[in-house]
């Protein structure tokens, strides 16, 4: 429904007005006797024509009105669709910016035993810290070298590759 406020409502005022004008004119000076009285006087003119081609370019103008303003409504379609699918990947985005749980800034960490200072001011192992503050995992393993160093053997290489 058009409201007063609208643009289309003023437009539609404005039509009718002019409408009603032109029926008022119409009345009053009788154009089209006129007009049909003029062609008769000049018809070696050839100007019947005149009448035709105002009633083609009337029905020219209506159908490309018609088609632009159909154009519009689906471009406003699209639009509204657009707009909607940008809401929910904006959406989408804050969810995932909100469940993102970064490690940053720096870290006091004790150079002996490794433990962290967390906010509260309580020294904490690294493996608790990260895992508290991120979504990783710690599992525990050792590696070639390490292993040497604990069990002074180059048997424990073949035993500790599947580990890597």
């Amino acid at each position: 429904m058009l409201s007063q406020n609208s643009r289309s409502f003023r437009d539609l005022v404005v039509l009718v007005v002019l409408a009603l004008l032109t029926l008022a004119g119409s009345l009053w000076f009788d154009p089209f006797s006129r007009a049909v009285a003029w062609v008769y006087r000049h018809d070696n003119w050839k100007l019947d024509e005149l009448f035709t081609l105002s009633i083609t370019l009337t029905f020219g103008l209506a159908w490309y009105s018609w088609r632009r303003w159909s154009e519009l409504v689906e471009e406003k379609r699209e639009r509204a669709k657009a707009e909607q699918e940008m809401h929910a990947l904006t959406g989408l985005l804050y969810d995932a910016l909100a469940e993102l749980r970064v490690l940053q800034g720096l870290l006091r960490i004790c150079e002996s035993c490794k433990r962290v200072r967390d906010e509260t001011g309580y020294w904490i192992p690294l493996e608790a810290y990260i895992e508290s503050n991120s979504k990783a995992r710690f599992f525990q393993g050792i590696c070639p070298e390490c292993a040497r160093k604990a069990y002074r053997s180059r048997e424990v290489d073949e035993s500790t590759r599947n580990l890597q």
